[in-house]
């Protein structure tokens, strides 16, 4: 609760100013599940509006512009940096290794996006001007040794996300029945992590175990992954529910 009001503070502050003055406001980096309670936040206020931008389309983690309304940013006119890094060979750093390396800095997490580690290449998001601190700054990830670079517009990889194709067979369309066949858990584990709110459908908190899901819901559950119901692929003899699951990896 203590999260949202002061959410509701900076958004009331932010949108009065931007509408005020008629200049745009960029602040910090959300995930989408608070990306859609700022959307919907924003709706009080007529003469303000909001957008997001990661540093491509694919992103999670969106930078938030107040701005007046009618006066959208352009992707370009975004304050992010990105960041590169070219990894040893084997090294086996991970995306934890490269975000604890980033804020041992003294950056925030709010001031950080998107990190994606592949193909021996990772790429993070900063607000600028953080682009500059870490590449000046940022030596090491864990043992090895490290040299950023900061990327221009033409050189930022743009990943699609990677995901797997499975099906699962559960009693009813319940939130808690469907986490448990997908990550394998007890139906008590299953219900204890969407009792802590720790489960989004369609970026939306469930705190409700019986919750049902349908077709196209995109189901977040933090610490384990996210995954859509693609689709509902019929009855099993016994009465159960056969669905095809898209697992984001």
């Amino acid at each position: 609760m203590a999260q949202k009001d002061f959410l509701s503070e900076r958004l009331e502050e932010a949108s009065r100013t931007a509408s005020e003055r008629m200049i745009r406001i960029y602040t910090d980096f959300y995930e989408p599940n608070l990306q859609h309670i700022i959307e919907r936040e924003m709706g009080r206020y007529p003469s303000a509006d909001c957008t997001f931008f990661g540093g491509h389309e694919y992103t999670e983690r969106k930078m938030l512009c107040v701005h007046p309304r009618g006066e959208a940013p352009s992707v370009e006119d975004y304050p992010i940096d990105c960041v590169q890094i070219d990894l040893p060979k084997k090294c086996g750093i991970a995306h934890p290794d490269v975000l604890g390396a980033v804020l041992s800095l003294g950056i925030e997490r709010d001031q950080t996006g998107d990190i994606t580690v592949r193909d021996g290449l990772v790429q993070l998001f900063v607000s600028r001007p953080i682009g500059q601190l870490v590449s000046d700054e940022l030596t090491r990830i864990g043992k090895w040794e490290v040299s950023p670079r900061l990327a221009s517009a033409g050189e930022v990889k743009v990943y699609e996300p990677n995901f797997s194709e499975t099906s699962v067979i559960i009693p009813s369309m319940r939130i808690d029945a469907l986490i448990h066949s997908v990550y394998r858990l007890s139906r008590s584990e299953a219900a204890a992590f969407v009792k802590g709110e720790k489960v989004f459908i369609n970026h939306e908190s469930v705190t409700k175990p019986g919750r049902d899901v349908r077709e196209g819901d995109i189901v977040s559950v933090r610490s384990k992954g996210r995954f859509i119901v693609e689709r509902v692929a019929g009855q099993t003899k016994k009465g159960n529910i056969k669905i095809d699951v898209k697992k984001f990896s």
